[in-house]
């Protein structure tokens, strides 16, 4: 079977729309390249195997060669570090992975801190509903599914001169959707806070950023929306788009999913077109266009995290940041590249199987992961 009709059995399998003979030629399928092995698959076994699949991107080398040129080899690989003891018995796991299994670390949630303009904290959580504060007109609430939402109660009355700021705080393993004032929805990554009015009274909605935050923008041509983040301005003119902007990572990456943006940064300016993304610097203020993976750039919001091209050290930061772990480096890591990716959903071991099967070697002491060439 061809990698085409592999992916499109896959597809069906996910969305329940297989029928009993397309599910046994995925069977057959699985069973060809777990070593030509003539046993059979019980419903059961195939239910995880294909489960695990679903949650999980095959990570192969970079633009040299695939470590797993084909989408089957791979599919065969994952199933015999997931199917249990009937696949491990014909290939036991490496002993560092098995030592990995009894040190699972599950991953983040949705979890952030509110910091209203008083001061007072808010710890949110998916469980939590209803009115959770009341700032002049606007009502702050948790609607069902998790989601912090600003209302205002009347708009014709009079507003506050001082203007009220609150503050979205993460910490890694979290993650949080918000819907401004204006209807305007920001996912806002581990790690990172945005800080914004309670209400937009003025001539621009201007809020601020550390971090990582995803924003749909409700455009109003009257009241531009921009966003700041470490010294440089990112305008909506009717948007959606991704901002990168951590600390520890080398440059500032702006993605620009739908629509248009402008980013200033000093003098240098930039219009983006959708697929596109700027890259900027800490120290500069020169503005880099590039072409971009919208792809991967929204896949954190999605519930999956996705590898274009990237090193060891790039994929380890943001496990570091989503399942809450220190990372450290043991001797000389080799400058391989990896394209792929994980469901967020997943727990740790999950991705460390996969890196296992390409010679990266982990294990994990308490919340540290020690990687080892």
């Amino acid at each position: 079977m061809n990698e085409e009709k592999a992916i499109e059995l896959l597809k069906k399998y996910e969305s329940g729309v297989i029928n009993a003979g397309e599910k046994a030629l995925l069977e057959t399928w699985y069973l060809q390249h777990a070593k030509n092995s003539t046993d059979q698959l019980s419903p059961e076994q195939l239910d995880e195997s294909v489960e695990f699949l679903k949650g999980q991107l095959p990570l192969k080398l970079g633009k040299e060669r695939s470590l797993w040129p084909r989408i089957a080899a791979a599919a065969s690989i994952l199933v015999i570090l997931s199917a249990g003891s009937y696949f491990l018995i014909r290939q036991p796991l490496p002993q560092h992975i098995a030592q990995n299994e009894q040190h699972e670390i599950l991953p983040g949630t949705n979890q952030a801190t509110l910091t209203l303009a008083s001061g007072q904290k808010i710890a949110l959580t998916k469980s939590l509903s209803g009115k959770l504060a009341q700032q002049g007109n606007t009502t702050i609430s948790m609607v069902s599914g998790g989601e912090v939402t600003y209302t205002q109660k009347d708009a014709a009355q009079p507003q506050v001169a001082e203007v009220a700021y609150n503050t979205l705080t993460t910490k890694r393993k979290e993650q949080f959707p918000l819907v401004l004032a204006d209807g305007t929805k920001v996912w806002l990554n581990s790690s990172s806070s945005i800080t914004y009015p309670v209400t937009f009274n003025g001539k621009e909605r201007r809020v601020s950023i550390t971090g990582e935050a995803y924003f749909e923008v409700v455009h109003n041509a009257a009241q531009p929306f921009r966003v700041a983040v470490s010294g440089q301005t990112v305008e909506d003119i009717g948007t959606e788009f991704n901002i990168n902007a951590y600390d520890d990572e080398p440059v500032i990456k702006t993605t620009l999913i739908n629509g248009s943006i402008r980013v200033t940064k000093g003098n240098h300016k930039a219009i983006l077109k959708p697929g596109q993304a700027t890259i900027t610097k800490l120290q500069q203020d020169d503005i880099q266009v590039k072409d971009a993976d919208v792809e991967e750039a929204a896949a954190w919001k999605n519930g999956q995290t996705l590898f274009n091209d990237e090193d060891i050290q790039t994929i380890m930061r943001q496990v570091s940041r989503w399942y809450d772990v220190d990372v450290v480096y043991e001797g000389k890591i080799p400058n391989r590249r990896f394209e792929g990716g994980i469901s967020r959903k997943s727990n740790l071991s999950s991705l460390l199987k996969v890196l296992e099967a390409n010679n990266i070697h982990c294990t994990v002491e308490n919340n540290k992961i020690i990687i080892k060439p």
